[in-house]
C-alpha cells in the first residue's frame, strides 16, 4: 500500500485545489455564493460569541445550545478571527472542510482498496472529492456534516482492522477502548448518529457469533415493519393520531421479541436445525412475543394508560414480523457457508459468554453512554435543558396544524426516507434518488412517459430487484465486503434514524441530515464495482488496464466538472467596492439606529454580519430553552418584548399563521420599511406598551 501512496497525495492535492480556489475569491462571494444556508451561520455566530466571552449565545443575551458540540468546538477558535475581519474565518473555514473532504477521500480509498482493489477505491474516493451533490450536501455549505463523514469513514475504517484482527487473535481492551472514543467522535459530530453507535457495538461485542447480524436484522424488521404496520393501515392521513401508540409498540417488542428470540434459539446459526424445527421456532417464537404484546396493550388500554391499538394492525404487525424473522433466517441457512456450527443452546452460549459479552460491553457503552451523560448533565446545568433546544421545536412543529415549517411527513413514501427529489427534505437517499432521476430523464427525452413519477417509481423498484439479484449471485462477495464495511449496521441505523425523525413527526429536516445514507450507498455501489470488474476482468487480460484507463478518464471528468463549477460559484475580480456583503444589510441598517434589537425568524447569516445590532432569532432554533417554552405556550411575544425587542423583520403572513399567531397582536406598529417585494418582509417596530 505504501507504494500507491502517491494516489493519496494526488487526492489530497485535488480535492485542496478547488478549496484553495474558493478561499481567496472575492469577499462577497462568502454570504451570496458559498455560505447559503442560515444554519451554518448560527454556529458561526455562536461560536465567535463565545470566543469573546459573551457565552454560548447566538445573540448575546439569551443562552442557545440548538447545535453539535463537535463542530462547535471546531468553529470557535476559527471565528475568534471574526474580531478582526468576517471573511477571514469563512476563508479558513472553507480550507478546514476541503481539508476534511480529501482526508474522507483518502479514507474511502484506504477502506475500498483493503477490502476490494485499488481500481475501486480511487473511484469511490474520486466521486467522494468530486461529485457536487456530496460536495453541496455534505462540504460546501459550513455545516457539520463534513466532520460527520469524517468520523464515520474514520470509525468504519477502524472498524475494518478490528474485524481482520479479532479472526485470527484476541481484541485487547484498549482496542475497545479505542473504537469507543471514535464512537464517541461520530456521536458528538451530529447526535442522530446515536443509533448507528448503538447497533456497531452490538456488531462488535457480538462479533463471533451470528447473533450478532440476527439481531441487528430483527431490529432492523422490529422498527421498519412496526411503524409500518401503522401507516399501511390507517394511511398517513391518520397516522399521527397514533404515533405515540406505534413507538410504545416498538419500544415493547423490542423489550420482548429479542429476548424470546434468543431463548427460542433463533439467534444460533439456522443450519444447525432441520427445516422443521426452524421453521417451528419461528411461528413460536414471533406468535408467542407478538401475543404477550397485543395483551399488554389491551390491559393497558382497558386501564386508559395508553391509546388502544387497531386490532388489524396487530394482526398484520404479526404476519409481515412472521415473514421477515422467517425470511432472514433461511437467507442465513442457504447463503452461508457449510463450515462447522456452534451447537450449544441459547444457555450454554450466555453462560460461556456472558462475561466477555459483559467486559467488552461495559468498555464500548460505557465510554459512549458516559460521554453522553456528561454532555446532557452539562447541558441541563448550563441551558437548563439536556439535549439541543433545536430538535425539540422541530418535533413541537411537526405536531402543530399550522404549516409555515412544512410539517411531518404527508406521504408513505417519505415516511420511510424516500421522494422524488434529492433535495427534498424527507429524502434521505439523495445519492440514489439523483441517479434514478437522471436515468428517468433520459428516458423521458428518448422514450417519452405521460408520468414522471410513475417512471421514478418503476426504475427505483427496478434498480433495487437488480441489485438484490446481483448480490444473491455474488453472495460469498458480498457477505464478505459487507462484513468487513459493517454494511448491516450502517443501514440498519441509517434507516431508523430516518424513522426516529417521521415516527412522532418531524418538520424542517433539511437534506444535510442524511450523511450515514451517501456512505452507506457509495460503499454499496463499490461493491457492485468490484463485482463488475471482476466480471470483465475475465473477459481478456487486457481489460483490466483499460479499466483503468477509463477510470483515470473518467475522473479528469468528474474534476473538470467540479473545477468548472467551483470557479462560476466564486469568480475573481467583481467589483463590490463601496456596497454591503448583503443586500438585505443596507435595508436594515437604514431603517433601525445603532444598538436596536431586531426579532427575526432565521436570521443566521444577518446576525453575522450586522453591525452595532443584534439580531435575535424569532424560530427559537438558536435561542434560549426558556423562549421555546414561552413560545410555545403563545406568549413569545411577551418573552421578545419584555428582553427590549426594538424591531420585527418578518413576512407578516408568518404572524397570522401558527405557530406565531397571536403571540404579537397589539404589539407591532404599522410597517415602517418593505425588503423583497417577492416575498413582502417588513419592518414593524415594537410598541414598548400595551394598548
Amino acid at each position: 500500500m505504501k507504494n500507491w501512496r502517491w494516489i493519496e497525495i494526488i487526492l489530497v492535492l485535488a480535492v485542496m485545489a478547488g478549496a484553495f480556489y474558493a478561499a481567496f475569491s472575492d469577499t462577497h462571494n462568502f454570504p451570496n455564493r458559498w455560505f447559503t444556508r442560515d444554519d451554518a451561520f448560527y454556529y458561526f455566530k455562536v461560536a465567535q460569541n463565545i470566543s469573546e466571552g459573551n457565552g454560548s449565545s447566538f445573540d448575546g443575551i439569551n443562552l442557545a445550545n440548538g447545535y453539535h458540540p463537535l463542530w462547535m468546538l471546531i468553529c470557535i477558535p476559527i471565528f475568534s478571527l471574526a474580531r478582526f475581519d468576517l471573511i477571514l474565518p469563512l476563508r479558513i473555514l472553507i480550507l478546514v472542510m476541503g481539508a476534511l473532504s480529501s482526508a474522507t477521500s483518502v479514507m474511502l480509498y484506504r477502506l475500498a482498496a483493503k477490502v476490494f482493489s485499488r481500481l475501486v477505491g480511487i473511484l469511490v474516493a474520486a466521486f467522494w472529492g468530486f461529485n457536487l451533490y456530496i460536495h453541496s450536501t455534505v462540504t460546501q455549505y459550513g455545516l457539520e456534516t463534513g466532520v460527520t463523514a469524517f468520523s464515520i469513514l474514520l470509525f468504519l475504517y477502524t472498524f475494518e482492522r478490528l474485524e481482520r484482527k479479532w479472526r485470527t487473535e484476541p481484541l485487547t481492551k484498549m482496542e475497545i477502548i479505542r473504537i469507543a472514543l471514535i464512537a464517541v467522535m461520530v456521536l458528538f459530530s451530529r447526535l442522530d448518529t446515536i443509533f448507528l453507535v448503538v447497533f456497531f457495538g452490538l456488531y462488535v461485542v457480538f462479533r463471533a457469533f451470528p447473533l450478532r447480524y440476527l439481531l441487528l436484522t430483527d431490529i432492523f424488521g422490529i422498527a421498519f415493519l412496526g411503524f409500518a404496520s401503522f401507516v399501511f393501515r390507517v394511511g398517513m392521513k391518520n397516522y399521527y393520531a397514533y404515533g405515540e401508540t406505534a413507538l410504545i409498540l416498538v419500544l415493547l417488542s423490542f423489550a420482548i421479541i429479542l429476548p424470546i428470540n434468543y431463548f427460542s434459539g433463533l439467534y444460533q446459526h439456522p443450519q444447525g436445525v432441520d427445516n422443521k424445527t426452524l421453521l417451528k421456532r419461528i411461528v413460536l417464537a414471533v406468535s408467542f412475543s407478538t401475543g404477550i404484546i397485543f395483551a399488554l396493550f389491551f390491559v393497558l388500554g382497558k386501564l386508559n394508560l395508553i391509546e388502544s391499538i387497531p386490532r388489524s394492525v396487530m394482526l398484520l404487525y404479526w404476519g409481515i414480523l412472521l415473514l421477515w424473522v422467517g425470511f432472514t433466517r433461511y437467507c442465513v441457512r442457504y447463503l452461508s457457508g457449510k463450515e462447522k456450527r456452534n451447537s450449544l443452546s441459547p444457555v450454554q452460549l450466555f453462560r460461556e459468554n456472558w462475561k466477555a459479552w459483559l467486559t467488552e460491553g461495559t468498555v464500548y457503552y460505557g465510554i459512549v453512554g458516559g460521554a453522553l451523560a456528561i454532555y446532557m448533565l452539562f447541558n441541563k446545568l448550563v441551558f437548563g435543558v439536556s439535549s439541543p433546544v433545536s430538535g425539540q421545536i422541530k418535533r413541537w412543529w411537526g405536531s402543530l396544524s399550522g404549516r409555515v415549517y412544512g410539517g411531518p411527513a404527508k406521504r408513505i413514501y417519505t415516511f420511510f426516507g424516500l421522494d422524488t427529489s434529492a433535495n427534498s427534505d424527507f429524502n434521505a437517499w439523495g445519492l440514489a434518488t439523483k441517479f434514478v432521476a437522471g436515468v428517468r430523464d433520459t428516458l423521458v427525452r428518448l422514450v417519452g412517459f405521460s408520468d414522471k413519477d410513475a417512471a421514478y417509481w418503476q426504475l427505483y423498484l427496478i434498480l433495487v430487484i437488480a441489485i438484490l439479484i446481483i448480490l444473491i449471485i455474488n453472495s460469498g462477495r458480498t457477505i464478505r465486503a459487507s462484513v468487513k464495511f459493517g454494511l448491516l449496521p450502517l443501514f440498519v441505523g441509517s434507516v431508523v434514524q430516518v424513522l426516529s425523525y417521521n415516527a412522532m413527526g418531524y418538520s424542517a429536516a433539511k437534506e444535510w441530515y442524511w450523511v450515514s445514507q451517501i456512505i452507506f450507498t457509495l460503499l454499496l455501489a463499490a461493491l457492485l464495482l468490484d463485482i463488475f470488474f471482476r466480471a470483465i476482468r475475465q473477459i481478456h487480460p487486457l481489460i483490466h488496464y483499460i479499466s483503468w484507463v477509463g477510470a483515470v478518464l473518467l475522473i479528469i471528468l468528474w474534476g473538470r466538472i467540479f473545477y468548472l463549477r467551483t470557479a462560476n460559484l466564486m469568480p475573481y475580480g467583481v467589483e463590490h467596492s463601496g456596497h454591503q456583503y448583503m443586500e438585505i444589510l443596507a435595508v436594515v441598517e437604514e431603517n433601525t439606529e445603532s444598538g436596536s434589537l431586531i426579532g427575526m425568524t432565521g436570521g443566521g447569516n444577518l446576525g453575522y454580519f450586522i453591525a452595532d445590532r443584534t439580531i435575535v432569532n424569532m424560530d427559537g432554533l438558536i435561542n434560549s430553552y426558556e423562549y421555546f417554552q414561552a413560545h410555545k405556550s403563545g406568549r413569545g411575544g411577551d418573552f421578545l418584548s419584555e428582553m427590549g425587542l426594538d424591531y420585527v423583520f418578518v413576512n407578516p403572513v408568518l404572524l397570522e399563521d401558527i405557530p406565531y399567531r397571536g403571540e404579537f397582536e397589539g404589539r407591532l406598529g404599522e410597517p415602517i420599511a418593505e425588503y423583497n417585494k417577492k416575498a413582502v418582509i417588513e419592518f414593524f417596530r415594537i410598541k414598548k406598551t400595551l394598548p
